[in-house]
């Protein structure tokens, strides 16, 4: 939550302080980096997680020396293809500008994953702490560095801060030292385990930022940049729900992974938990997205109904990463990489709406439709390859679907004022139907409230004292 709380946070710092021009080629840069850490990024976190072997010395140092190679590799082909992807992106005069980027992939191949094995004990601190150094870190930093350079430098400075602070605080919280050790058997487990969902992160690459260099490619850099904006705010909160659920969710469901009734049980808890979000993120963006915008981006307004499409995508996307933890929970991998194949199936539209020249909508109709595509592909595979029944996923999907569209027309008939009370009190009214309908229809996500709720819940005095005396 952290993470994209302050990401958003530096997001509407910046859009504030750089002209639209300017936030373009910030998105573009972006994009640039997202691309190349694709190719130092294995999931080997998730693999310290996962194994077996995951608190054994040799295992980790195996996999430390892998993460390094990667980022070696991603910070020398930045330096390779620095011109090319700068006339494509933004212009040639931006290409020391990428070249400084090198920096980025190669200092996260310095991060020490012992930090994730302490998750396997769920002991999260170590991994959450670097993360939220760095992240707040670099969002404090967002204001001063906006004024100072004024234009994409301030974004460049924040990449490379964040990356150098996250690889030295990991390496402080770690209880293990950096001490990567190439092994051959190893390093092949390693391969087998990531190299399916390193595929898979060059096709997420495609299917989450397909759009934008389309639009790079197309359409103006301001242009470019409204559109940051509406993804920005669709994708911020539910990643870091999608985030959160996964670091929870997955050593849960690696607990259970020879269970199949505890598995089925925990996985219809994470679904249903994934899909009540995300409807509560639709019902807040269909009654108050415009107001959002204009609040948090002054110069965007008009943006709120992207914004707003956007988020539909989004939310299956939250559900699908439910069913891919649930596969990596089993060892399984190639889910993620086929579903996220499938996911590509909207880019097509979405050349077809940049040649033509559409609105920016139609991106997001392409981007609905590929995690569409993508969401039906992961639960046939969970069906297929780990027993988990379909209705697990869809039966909370389209309960979630009914409520949005119910309060939609219902918002439509009424003719709320987008700024008036009753708007707001609708919005509540949704909300609260949404929590209490997922709350009685779903034994499994009422077990998880109540369980919750008990956690929380303060002993009376009586207790305690009984507690004390024996």
């Amino acid at each position: 939550m952290t993470t994209q709380g302050c990401s958003l946070v530096r997001n509407v710092i910046l859009a504030r302080y750089l002209t639209k021009a300017d936030f373009g080629v910030a998105a573009a840069l972006a994009m640039i980096i997202t691309l190349f850490e694709m190719a130092s990024k294995m999931a080997l976190g998730q693999q310290v997680i996962q194994s077996p072997r995951g608190d054994d010395p040799a295992f980790l140092n195996s996999v430390q020396f892998t993460q390094l190679a990667l980022g070696i590799i991603s910070a020398a082909l930045i330096l390779v293809f620095a011109w090319p992807l700068s006339h494509f992106f933004c212009g040639g005069h931006y290409t020391l500008a990428i070249v400084a980027l090198s920096l980025v992939p190669f200092m996260n191949g310095l991060v020490n994953l012992d930090v994730y094995r302490a998750s396997r004990h769920l002991d999260f601190r170590p991994q959450v702490v670097p993360e939220a150094v760095s992240q707040i870190t670099t969002t404090l930093a967002a204001w001063p560095l906006a004024f100072c350079f004024g234009d994409y430098r301030a974004v460049l400075c924040i990449f490379i801060g964040k990356a150098l602070m996250s690889a030295a605080m990991t390496n402080y919280m770690a209880e293990r030292p950096f001490a990567p050790k190439y092994d051959r058997p190893l390093l092949r487990e390693s391969l087998k385990f990531g190299g399916p969902l390193l595929v898979a992160g060059f096709v997420q690459f495609g299917n989450f930022q397909g759009d934008s260099m389309v639009i790079a490619a197309t359409y103006s850099l301001p242009q470019l940049g409204e559109y940051s904006v509406g993804l920005t705010l669709a994708m911020a909160p539910l990643l870091a729900v999608m985030r959160i659920g996964g670091a929870v969710g997955l050593p849960l469901l690696s607990a259970v992974q020879t269970d199949l009734r505890r598995f089925l049980w925990r996985y219809s808890q994470y679904a249903q938990s994934m899909v009540l979000i995300g409807c509560f993120a639709m019902l807040c963006m269909t009654f108050c997205g415009e107001q959002i915008v204009v609040f948090l981006y002054p110069k965007y307004a008009g943006v709120g109904t992207l914004a707003t499409c956007l988020m539909a995508a989004q939310t299956l996307r939250t559900l699908r990463g439910a069913t891919v933890a649930a596969a990596m929970a089993r060892g399984d991998t190639v889910n993620n990489l086929k579903s996220s194949a499938w996911r590509l199936s909207g880019l097509p539209l979405a050349i077809m709406v940049g040649v033509l020249k559409g609105s920016l909508l139609w991106f997001a109709v392409s981007g609905f439709i590929g995690e569409s595509i993508a969401l039906g592909v992961a639960v046939a595979g969970l069906k297929s390859r780990h027993g988990i029944p379909a209705k697990a996923t869809f039966i909370p999907l389209s309960v979630g679907l009914a409520l949005v569209v119910v309060a939609y027309i219902v918002k439509c008939v009424v003719g709320a004022g987008p700024y008036s009370y009753f708007n707001l009190l609708l919005l509540a009214v949704s909300l609260g139907a949404a929590g209490l309908i997922f709350t009685v229809f779903f034994a499994e996500f009422r077990a998880g409230v109540l369980s919750l709720v008990n956690h929380f819940r303060v002993k009376p005095p009586s207790a305690l004292a009984a507690k004390s005396v024996s």
